[in-house]
């Protein structure tokens, strides 16, 4: 889901404008801290990296979305707590997907979102195999956790776009 906290960072006297993500940092224990992403791409997880340095950083275990069960979480001045019967939406490579989703939306070009929404739009005034499976790569780039609200409706849960990607067996 977009941000909505924004942030920036100067560089060289030009200001970068930024949002804010919340993740785990696994530096001995996981510690929830913000991880600030900048329209140039540059993502600051406890260190400035860039994007493809902040893929390697999840790879690694630094940046994470599910600390495992028993770990130690940190809340920055507030907490200490084992993470016991703890539920995660989040899967690590759809995080990624999420940041670059972010890095598109600050600079004003079209995130996953935006290109299955013109997919879905192409399919509706065409409605043939092409256009559906257009349809289905544009839709299965939006990350997981985002893909029930690409329509902007949440009571309907693009269930248009679903019932015609995922038909229910035995219908035509």
């Amino acid at each position: 889901m977009p941000s909505l906290l924004r942030t920036f960072r100067v560089q060289d006297g030009r200001r970068i404008d930024g949002v804010v993500i919340m993740a785990f940092i696994h530096n001995v224990q996981f510690h929830l801290a913000p991880l600030c992403i900048f329209a140039d791409g540059m993502i600051d997880c406890w260190g400035l990296v860039d994007f493809e340095g902040f893929k390697e950083k999840v790879r690694s275990g630094w940046v994470v979305t599910q600390p495992p069960e028993g770990a130690e979480v940190s809340v920055s001045f507030l907490a200490s707590f084992r993470a016991v019967e703890a539920r995660y939406w989040i899967d690590p490579e759809e995080f990624v997907k999420e940041v670059a989703d972010e890095i598109e939306a600050l600079n004003r070009r079209p995130t996953a979102a935006d290109r299955c929404r013109e997919a879905w739009a192409a399919y509706e005034k065409a409605p043939n195999e092409e256009a559906r499976e257009r349809l289905r790569a544009a839709y299965e780039a939006v990350p997981v956790h985002n893909r029930r609200y690409v329509l902007h409706d949440m009571d309907c849960k693009d269930g248009a776009i679903r019932r015609v990607l995922y038909p229910a067996p035995g219908v035509q």
